[in-house]
């Protein structure tokens, strides 16, 4: 019989992406059981796209009795669905209550601190947390480069610029990441420590890899500060990047209230994903990670090494990437315990994998910083 992988949200735009790569990486041993809760979506993704190997299942993830049916029978259980505010651990607590293991695309740290005590290790139960873009990759790749490329890892400056679309759950997901970065902005880590007020926004530059002029806003949030930490680095600076946005930034600005937690989180999210598709006229989506990584290389020599990911489309990697990490989960290639995806992956072998899928539409290493490997690119362009 086919062992089941359940993936909850698998009709949205990033657990459809998880479904497809899935449906494409497993063998016949695995069958997927598709769900959401409009079940008619699910069954037309299995219809067009899964036939055979797929089943479709409503559920609705506020529902303990249809959580707890959907994931009976199954070896793992992707969750893909709503809001990470919202669900918390509540699909994860299904999925292992009926012996399965998980995978997020999101979750964050407030997911990882509710599943950290259950004991997994013990139960021999994988849990990961944050297994997709940002963040996920972005906390993956520095680790792979590090390792690769590197005997002790110094100095590293990451520029990250994702130009989009937002879905509903995303723009909620982002509304409440700007909680915290009050607490974030500006702040660097320099000499084994969080420096805050350290650094200020650049506006209207040209960066290196990044089309045209854009605003670099740096902040330190936990997946850096944990990066910085485990990778021994001596100096860490992470940059968001835009690329025009204006009418979220003027959204953004009206939604103050919303992101303190006042009014209806929903409706914002509603009118930021709006705006959103405004700023994205005539503008080619695409998501562009830039690592710059410094310090010693294997042989004692004094290295700096660059990393550019490219992509286009948002969910798509996302789902990617949370297939990826589940497929390790179900090939035990991921110990026991609860982790975030960045460190309880197989770096190198998600690299690879990711590279085969042809998600990724750039995936360069340059020997030298980021200005100099651009001016190189640019050269050979």
């Amino acid at each position: 019989m086919s062992a089941l992988v359940g993936v909850v949200g698998g009709s949205g735009a990033v657990g459809g992406a998880v479904a497809r790569r899935l449906h494409r990486l497993l063998g016949p041993e695995y069958r997927l059981r598709i769900g959401g809760r409009r079940l008619a979506a699910a069954e037309d993704l299995v219809r067009r796209e899964l036939a055979g190997r797929a089943e479709a299942m409503a559920v609705d993830v506020y529902d303990d009795e249809a959580l707890r049916r959907f994931c009976a029978g199954c070896r793992l259980v992707v969750n893909a669905s709503a809001a990470s505010y919202l669900v918390v651990d509540r699909v994860a607590r299904a999925a292992l209550a009926a012996g399965a293991d998980y995978v997020d695309a999101g979750g964050d740290l407030p997911l990882l601190d509710r599943l950290t005590p259950l004991g997994l290790t013990r139960q021999g139960r994988t849990a990961l947390v944050t297994a997709g873009l940002m963040p996920g990759l972005t906390g993956l790749l520095p680790r792979w480069l590090a390792t690769t490329e590197f005997h002790r890892p110094r100095r590293l400056v990451v520029h990250v610029g994702v130009m989009d679309r937002l879905t509903p759950a995303g723009a909620v997901d982002y509304l409440l990441s700007l909680r915290t970065r009050d607490e974030e902005s500006q702040a660097v880590w320099l000499d084994g420590r969080r420096v805050t007020r350290a650094a200020g926004a650049l506006t209207d530059v040209e960066l290196p890899f990044f089309p045209g002029r854009v605003t670099a806003y740096p902040y330190l949030g936990y997946e850096g500060e944990r990066l910085a930490v485990q990778l021994g680095l001596t100096e860490l600076r992470w940059h968001a990047v835009f690329d025009g946005g204006a009418a979220m930034m003027a959204t953004l600005s009206r939604l103050q209230g919303a992101m303190n937690g006042e009014g209806d989180l929903s409706a914002a999210a509603r009118d930021l994903a709006a705006a959103a598709e405004l700023d994205m006229f005539g503008k080619r989506p695409y998501q562009l990670l830039v690592f710059e990584l410094g310090g010693i290389g294997p042989d004692g020599d004094e290295r700096t090494r660059t990393l550019v990911l490219r992509s286009a489309d948002t969910s798509e990697i996302t789902g990617t990437v949370c297939a990826l990490a589940a497929a390790q989960v179900l090939a035990g290639r991921v110990p026991p315990g609860a982790h975030l995806a960045a460190e309880g992956l197989a770096a190198a072998e998600l690299v690879e994998a990711l590279r085969a899928t042809g998600v990724v539409r750039a995936f360069d290493l340059f020997d030298g910083a980021a200005a100099d490997a651009a001016t190189v690119e640019e050269g050979v362009l």
